[in-house]
């Protein structure tokens, strides 16, 4: 196999204008909308199970933050009640 040829400057050209028309796109607008919007709600659900897992003394790596932002991202109901379960694993208060 040889090398892949590279493409014209032409080319590159046409695909930036592509990936600029798509990104204006109505749905993905809303998408990126929608992305922001979550983060927001994230960022409160975050703050509660990271202090959950202070209270409970348990140490976080980075990948243990990456979980929990994860984790953050489900409806604050359901962050509570895991907030709750750390917390009492770690003989603190609920």
């Amino acid at each position: 196999m040889g090398p892949t040829p590279c493409r014209s400057p032409a080319a590159r050209h046409a695909r930036a204008e592509t990936n600029i028309a798509v990104d204006a796109r109505p749905a993905v607008t809303r998408t990126a909308g929608a992305a922001a919007a979550q983060r927001a709600v994230d960022a409160p659900n975050l703050a509660m199970l990271t202090d959950a897992c202070e209270a409970a003394g348990v140490g976080l790596g980075a990948y243990d933050r990456r979980i929990l932002a994860w984790l953050a991202g489900w409806e604050p109901a359901t962050c509570a009640v895991l907030a709750g379960i750390i917390r009492r694993a770690g003989g603190g208060a609920s």
